[in-house]
């Protein structure tokens, strides 16, 4: 817990840590700047150390703030008593978009944590994060999977929807203004495609 920090009034506090999950989610970690970030957000880069140490504290204090924030999101998901897989992944994305209303960068941070294997850092995030996909799997594990297996590579299946959807956020980003519609209705595109496939 960062006492020093949490002292600041909320809103600065929401504007460093936007302005640190945008350029962590768009560059990863090691090539990520805190000069960047004081662009991004007009904090200076003294403020930013006077509250974190140095960078690896930095990342661990906002990717752990994220996860923990995604995980609170998840947990007050309603899930509808026998959901495919598909309605569940889709619902996932949507609960997903709904914390873009505090944290716009939050999803595809999620996205770039999941993936960060700098040594630096992945030992500081190693337990907010298995913690984290520990939840997401508990949630995914209440679909109903009849659809999907009766196909013998349904887990490939899988595989391909997840990173269809990770490459869809990705590209949301890249454009000059995210639009989480745009981007669920992308999504839901692609799962029908699938469905109809199966």
């Amino acid at each position: 817990m960062n006492e020093k920090f949490y002292s600041l009034k909320k809103e600065k506090q929401d504007r460093m840590i936007n302005g640190a999950m945008q350029v962590f989610s768009q560059y990863g970690y090691r090539h990520s700047s805190t000069d960047e970030m004081v662009r991004v957000c007009g904090v200076s880069k003294g403020l930013w150390f006077h509250y974190f140490e140095n960078k690896p504290g930095l990342y661990s204090f906002v990717a752990s703030y994220g996860l923990k924030y995604a995980m609170l999101e998840i947990s007050m998901m309603t899930v509808p008593e026998g959901a495919d897989y598909f309605t569940l992944r889709y619902a996932v994305e949507e609960c997903k978009m709904s914390m873009m209303k505090k944290y716009p960068y939050l999803p595809l941070f999620l996205n770039s944590i999941v993936r960060e294997e700098d040594p630096d850092v992945e030992k500081l995030i190693r337990e907010p994060r298995q913690k984290y996909a520990e939840q997401l799997s508990e949630i995914m594990m209440q679909a109903d999977y009849t659809l999907l297996r009766n196909h013998e590579d349904y887990l490939l299946l899988i595989d391909m929807l997840d990173y269809t959807i990770e490459a869809l956020l990705a590209d949301g980003y890249r454009s000059p203004v995210f639009s989480p519609s745009r981007y669920l209705m992308e999504v839901q595109k692609h799962i029908d495609v699938m469905k109809r496939l199966l």
